[in-house]
């Protein structure tokens, strides 16, 4: 990264070392099960999402915190591309971690300790002026507000993916240019105690999300968007699963990508849509990921792309 190449995008949020352990199925409550294999990688919805939109060829720079034992974290995240010179370092505390339980259907349950994530500070976020700022929600509030206040003030376009799902702030969503949620975070953000099951329910809960684009991401159906009054859905194609674990960040990193590559949202999210279903045919969050050449063969083809 140069001072003549600023960041396309700059994704404010959260990394973790993932313990991923594979089981015939998820685990009932007082039930014990013996894991089929146990992996370990480099995860964290921000790093995720910034590794995404690195991969797929935006100038990319993540802005969080590692604990003391976090230089091979921010060393695997340099190695994808991602310009980690916004970390913060900080003494006395682990970097995050997650517990990921991945089942035969390829469905997921996670398990998270913030670690140095939750420490993160407003003053530890760099300027934010300019491409497409991206953020979660597993960063404090207080880190997420200001870190959208500020480039909402700037030039920068604001996207929020508020997961893990909170209620968001009247003056939060002021800040928001996009917001992208699943089934789950739409029911939370309309006060419905229905998780949308098909695009006609998620499109009902669209209604109740005022003043914002919004983009609904409903797994194999596809996506959701809204703009003002008019919802289009994106159909997601028809691929063999074979792990949902980073398909979200992968939706958001390429989302992200492809509007600072200057694509309107609606092109953007069908973009986004084809590189999570990329994401789902492989094992892992970022190992999965596909890259830019990838999307645009599958887009043209419909055909799933061997690995570079």
């Amino acid at each position: 990264m140069t001072a003549t190449a600023p960041p396309q995008v700059t994704v404010v949020g959260s990394v973790n070392r993932d313990i991923a352990i594979r089981l015939p199925r998820l685990p009932r409550p007082g039930e014990t099960q013996s894991s089929c294999g146990v992996t370990a990688r480099i995860g964290g919805k921000g790093a995720n999402q910034a590794v995404a939109a690195a991969r797929l060829g935006a100038r990319t720079r993540w802005c969080g915190a590692v604990g003391e034992d976090g230089e091979e974290v921010l060393a695997a995240l340099a190695a994808h591309g991602v310009d980690v010179s916004g970390a913060v370092r900080l003494p006395g505390t682990p970097t995050g971690t997650a517990w990921i339980f991945v089942d035969d259907a390829a469905e997921n349950a996670i398990v998270l300790d913030a670690g140095a994530n939750g420490l993160l500070a407003p003053d530890h976020v760099p300027a934010l002026a300019d491409g497409v700022v991206l953020l979660q929600h597993e960063v404090p509030d207080e880190v997420t507000a200001l870190a959208l206040a500020t480039a909402r003030a700037g030039d920068a376009v604001t996207v929020l993916n508020p997961a893990p799902f909170r209620p968001l702030a009247a003056a939060t969503l002021e800040s928001v240019d996009v917001l992208v949620v699943n089934g789950p975070e739409l029911a939370g953000l309309a006060g419905s105690a229905s998780v949308p099951a098909t695009p006609d329910e998620a499109r009902v809960l669209l209604a109740e999300v005022p003043g914002v684009e919004a983009v609904a991401t409903l797994g194999a159906h596809g996506a959701l968007i809204q703009r003002g009054r008019h919802v289009e859905h994106i159909p997601a194609p028809p691929v063999d699963a074979v792990e949902t674990t980073g398909a979200g960040d992968t939706f958001c990193g390429a989302l992200a990508a492809a509007m600072a590559g200057g694509a309107p949202l609606v092109e953007a999210a069908e973009y986004a849509v084809h590189a999570a279903a990329l994401s789902v045919t492989g094992e892992g969050a970022q190992e999965s990921m596909p890259d830019a050449a990838q999307v645009r063969e599958f887009m043209t083809t419909g055909a799933v792309p061997a690995a570079p």
